[in-house]
């Protein structure tokens, strides 16, 4: 982008999303400790050979050993979740909230699905990967992990101190009446081929897989289908209430006019400034619903990173939302 964005003045003090994020580093450790004293219990009711890894059909085609398995389960459960936990050190500390969360989240599926698997394995019995038992209470779980360190890390926005704003000299706006009504939307999105052919490519190997003997991946494959849609795809609107990005039941983003410092356009690369398309955190703490590179609107928040949304006229909407906003000052 053009100009760099507006920090957050209550990001340096307040310590949550960082207390959030150092929680969701001890999720995976606890839960492998956890998951060690169940394996413990119920290692003379285990075969000698432990499934590990199934094939496209659902059964197992790679067998260890209880130390090898248990070994495994550790490390993956413990370590892999610590992924989510560094790059939310590194990023901003708006962040670390959902950055917890998301690691939360993701230990409490390694746990259950790991060292589910591996204590529900009997002499005799064909291994399941993840078994029935385990299912529901390892996604209900995660779920609630992952959204109670969201909520703790969450930075709330400084407080207003009431004193007026105005735009800065040469702000895009509109040369009307102030009694005139003005509304402006737009819609933010991937090309139509382009959400299609990404659902398909994540979801098609799970669909098959599924067929052939895990029926549970069905869910996920739904699941993942509904977010890539979800994510894809953005109706913008700008109006007396300021701006708002949703996605059907989702609103991604929400910006009132009283935190609205400046409305512009500027350029994106999602790739390189936020690390993917969709809605994404940049590392400056700037929340972006980018769906392709070039044209944007840009609106710097009072006291918060700013909101970057790729939008056609991103210029008109720029101009709507600061005359609105200049209304209120």
């Amino acid at each position: 982008m053009t100009t760099p964005a507006v920090t957050s003045a209550s990001a340096g003090a307040d310590r949550r999303p960082t207390h959030a994020l150092v929680a969701s580093a001890l999720v995976g450790p606890l839960l492998t400790a956890a998951g060690l004293l169940l394996t413990y219990a119920v290692h003379d009711r285990l075969p000698a050979s432990l499934a590990l890894h199934w094939g496209p059909d659902g059964r197992p085609d790679r067998f260890a050993s209880l130390t090898e398995a248990v070994v495994t389960a550790s490390l993956m459960t413990a370590l892999l979740p610590m992924l989510f936990v560094v790059i939310g050190a590194a990023w901003h500390p708006s962040a670390r909230g959902p950055l917890a969360g998301f690691s939360g989240a993701v230990a409490v599926f390694l746990g259950g699905l790991l060292f589910g698997s591996l204590t529900s394995q009997r002499p005799g019995l064909v291994a399941r990967v993840f078994p029935t038992v385990w299912l529901v209470p390892t996604l209900v779980l995660a779920v609630a992990v992952g959204v109670a360190l969201w909520r703790w890390g969450h930075l709330p926005p400084p407080a207003l101190d009431g004193a007026p704003r105005h735009l800065r000299t040469g702000a895009l706006r509109l040369d009307v009446p102030d009694t005139t009504r003005l509304a402006w939307t737009g819609h933010a999105a991937l090309p139509d081929v382009g959400i299609l052919l990404v659902v398909l490519l994540a979801v098609t190997p799970l669909v098959v897989v599924a067929v052939l003997g895990v029926p549970w991946l069905l869910l996920l494959a739904v699941a993942i289908a509904a977010l890539l849609v979800l994510t894809g795809s953005a109706r913008v609107a700008v109006d007396a209430d300021g701006l708002r990005v949703t996605s059907l039941f989702l609103t991604w983003s929400r910006v009132p006019l009283e935190r609205v410092a400046e409305a512009r356009t500027g350029t994106v690369s999602p790739l390189r400034e936020f690390g993917g398309y969709g809605w994404r955190i940049g590392k400056d703490g700037s929340r972006g619903f980018v769906t392709r590179s070039g044209e944007a609107l840009v609106v710097e928040r009072v006291g918060e990173p700013p909101v970057v949304v790729t939008v056609d006229d991103a210029a008109e909407a720029a101009a709507v939302l600061n005359t609105l906003a200049s209304r209120r000052s």
